[in-house]
């Protein structure tokens, strides 16, 4: 596009910020589903583990689909499922069927994400590219810091906590909505009826291989943290894992979060806030550079949340790491996109296959912490930001 981007980028703004709500808020639904049946740590992390899935199952064949039909019908659909999933969870009461529409909803942020993302680069210069995937996901951020709130508030006026996903139904049918009355980009054959391509040659690539286990860390470590910052709280530090006070005696302090749900909102808002300013921060240091310094911070701001002695320099540290994880994602995912000229819907699938790793890690971190204590199961996430600040170093994906 030569001239102003595309209203369509507004829209797409307001879906990334509805799914960052819906996604990210379950680390604050989980100790809520954990008190109301009786889960351990590990059954708990089934929930995470059932959103996720659905990268792993869905994202490659919702590639193969954007190359074929381009994004409109994919980002439709996936919005639909998102609000249909949301609505059933607002009403289940068994655990299987929560854990089955969580499933549902994941399938639809997997297919809005997997078409949305490559979809971003036509709608503004092409060189706007890492900005504006950063800045559509700094909306993500910003969703996922309000979801701790209004699950609170919800909690605090007394109502269960699946009225969250009540609300949530209903801001993805107005989402459905705009977007239906949106104009989307054209696609031509060149772009949707290419011949598909060997998954098996691109996975033989080293950039596509290194750079979907980085995208598995990655997500592992972002999910696996903000998933136990609660529990972690509430066994390590002593303090109380309900979301808020309901019994206070005012209504304002009932409806504000707790000190661990407000760290999950700060830790997501705060990553939010970090993918909002990255612009002029990349524009001034470079992508790679950045990617470097803040996936080292991000390691080390874990360590400190997990290490410290006292809550609240878990709690700064927590905070920051989300912070440091601002564009770590963006980055990994831009670089990897924009190394390739072609099968770019392919490699988004591939890509966000990988984010299983935000299925895989979660209950492998409740697993340890039921077996060793959750200042031990932190240091899986540790490991995962590890290896993403190792790819920073030595990796070869190209950005400047």
């Amino acid at each position: 596009m030569a001239g102003r981007p595309s209203p369509l980028l507004w829209v797409l703004f307001l879906a990334y910020f509805t799914f960052g709500m819906i996604t990210n808020v379950l680390g604050v639904v989980i100790p809520e589903v954990i008190k109301d049946y009786q889960l351990s740590l590990f059954a708990a992390g089934i929930l995470a583990f059932a959103f996720f899935l659905a990268y792993g199952l869905c994202s490659i064949p919702t590639g193969l689909l954007m190359d074929r039909f381009g994004p409109r019908p994919l980002v439709l659909l996936g919005v639909a499922l998102m609000g249909l999933g949301c609505l059933v969870v607002s009403w289940a009461r068994n655990y299987p069927l929560i854990v089955a529409m969580i499933f549902a909803v994941g399938v639809g942020v997997t297919v809005l994400q997997t078409a949305g993302n490559p979809l971003i680069q036509h709608l503004d210069r092409a060189e706007n590219y890492h900005r504006n995937l950063t800045l559509t996901i700094g909306f993500c951020g910003i969703g996922a810091f309000i979801g701790p709130f209004i699950l609170a508030f919800f909690r605090g006026a007394g109502r269960p906590w699946q009225t969250l996903y009540l609300f949530f139904a209903g801001l993805s049918g107005l989402l459905l909505l705009l977007l239906v009355l949106s104009r989307f980009p054209a696609f031509g054959k060149a772009a949707t009826e290419r011949a598909a391509p060997s998954y098996g040659a691109l996975l033989l690539h080293p950039i596509v291989i290194t750079y979907c286990l980085g995208i598995f860390c990655y997500v592992g470590a972002e999910v696996g943290t903000a998933s136990w910052i609660v529990k972690f709280f509430e066994r390590v530090h002593g303090v109380s894992g309900e979301v808020s006070n309901a019994e206070a005696a005012s209504f304002v302090a009932r409806v504000l979060p707790s000190l661990p749900a407000l760290v999950v909102a700060l830790y997501w808002g705060l990553q939010g806030v970090g993918r909002l300013v990255s612009g002029a921060v990349l524009n001034r240091f470079g992508s790679r550079r950045i990617l470097r310094v803040y996936s080292f911070l991000a390691l080390a701001c874990l360590l400190l949340a997990t290490l410290a002695p006292a809550k609240e320099l878990s709690a700064a540290g927590f905070i920051a790491c989300g912070f440091f994880t601002s564009v770590l994602f963006t980055l990994v995912f831009s670089g990897t996109i924009n190394s390739f000229a072609e099968n770019q819907g392919a490699i988004s699938g591939l890509l966000c296959t990988a984010c299983v790793g935000g299925a895989i890690i979660p209950p492998i971190v409740g697993l340890v912490g039921d077996h060793f204590g959750l200042r031990v199961a932190m240091l899986v996430p540790a490991l995962c930001f590890s290896y993403v600040f190792g790819l920073a170093m030595l990796g070869r994906a190209k950005y400047e």
